[in-house]
């Protein structure tokens, strides 16, 4: 069967290029490998640039607005601020996901889940896919399908991606730890080297994990994990529900994002911050500018197509290039970093500016680069 587009994957890239493409008018094919809901290891927290780039509303898959954060360092709580403002609208992945897919579908997009794609196969014209559901022709092929992306791999993209690591968990804890944490997103920059752990609270359990931010494999990880939890008193008497360990993408300039008919969005693309890892914004991000390149390749001219990698160094490479210099500034000096937070309103404010995304990468570091006397008076007080 024939489609103008095929989009293998279906998290917030796929989900969002497909729903884009489907609403005007694009005969599109969404493939996905697992059985729809499925599950993803995720800390599932939505900033307020994400919110303002979804093209529909996400309420409905909202467990809780984290309305403060908790910052620790190795388990002691350094201090817990309510920010007057939402911080992140968190969700689980699974939910979130397939509302987005069936919004996707709702405007025109064909599902095909609990299919595995073996093989693509470009030629001159269109591009053949093959599955284990048989074979579908396209004219262009949208590679949503993660850090370890088949479509990259068969076409030769990113062969030399930059990922970190992380291990997430779901854990039940009792009523009066969920009560404790409460609504506020929890952050360790002393969970382990070059990186951090995080809780964050969902409608009646909690989201964990720790996040190692540097290129290569951490060995052990799941020690770090353990060591994490004993370290946190909210953590006691909890009790696993699932846990996933997973690369994450580190950013940066690693190659071309396109083929003559393909392009690759979101983790498949690589696009996650290098300092934190938040990848949903630029998994949505991405979509919607592959999804105007698209559309001009499919009614103009294919070549066309070479835009989208263009577009993506200019509007989301230069900004990793800014939240590397602040990732290798945090993970350097963890405990500092972490101490002038505490002491630091000016810094505080930047910071959680930035995790909500009020602020870009490049705003940021200009902003601790002009407040950096007043913050570290601040933090003799």
């Amino acid at each position: 069967m024939n489609y103008d587009v095929i989009v293998v994957g279906s998290g917030p890239a796929g989900a969002v290029v497909s729903y884009e493409l489907a609403r005007q008018g694009v005969k599109v094919l969404i493939i996905e490998k697992s059985k729809l809901p499925r599950y993803k290891p995720c800390g599932g927290g939505i900033t307020k640039k994400t919110l303002v780039e979804l093209p529909v509303g996400i309420q409905p898959t909202i467990e809780v607005e984290s309305e403060g954060g908790i910052f620790t360092y190795g388990g002691k709580q350094l201090f817990k601020i309510n920010i007057q403002r939402t911080i992140a609208w968190l969700v689980m992945r699974d939910s979130f996901d397939y509302f987005l897919v069936q919004k996707a579908i709702e405007a025109g997009a064909s599902l095909m889940d609990s299919t595995r794609v073996l093989a693509a196969d470009q030629r001159e014209k269109d591009i053949t896919i093959s599955t284990s559901k048989g074979n579908f022709q396209c004219q262009i092929l949208v590679g949503a399908d993660g850090v370890n992306s088949t479509i990259a791999r068969t076409l030769n993209l990113l062969p030399n991606r930059k990922t970190g690591v992380a291990i997430e968990a779901e854990v039940s804890v009792p009523l009066e730890n969920l009560k404790e944490q409460g609504a506020y997103a929890t952050f360790d920059f002393g969970a382990l080297p070059n990186g951090y752990g995080w809780i964050f609270p969902k409608k009646d359990h909690l989201s964990i994990g720790v996040f190692h931010a540097k290129n290569g494999k951490l060995p052990k990880i799941k020690n770090y994990l353990r060591q994490f939890i004993e370290s946190h008193n909210v953590l006691a008497k909890h009790e696993y529900l699932n846990i996933c360990g997973h690369r994450i993408p580190l950013g940066g300039h690693t190659g071309t994002l396109h083929s003559k008919r393909a392009i690759l969005v979101g983790d498949a693309a690589n696009l996650a911050d290098p300092w934190l890892g938040e990848g949903i914004y630029y998994a949505v991000r991405s979509a919607l500018i592959a999804s105007k390149v698209i559309i001009k390749s499919l009614d103009k001219d294919i070549a066309r197509i070479s835009e989208y990698s263009q577009i993506i160094f200019r509007d989301i490479g230069m900004q990793f290039d800014q939240a590397r210099r602040l990732a290798g500034l945090t993970y350097r000096f963890p405990r500092l970093c972490s101490n002038l937070l505490k002491n630091s309103p000016d810094l505080q404010e930047i910071i959680f500016g930035t995790m909500r995304g009020d602020y870009k990468f490049q705003q940021t570091n200009l902003s601790l680069l002009k407040k950096f006397p007043r913050i570290i008076l601040q933090s003799l007080k």
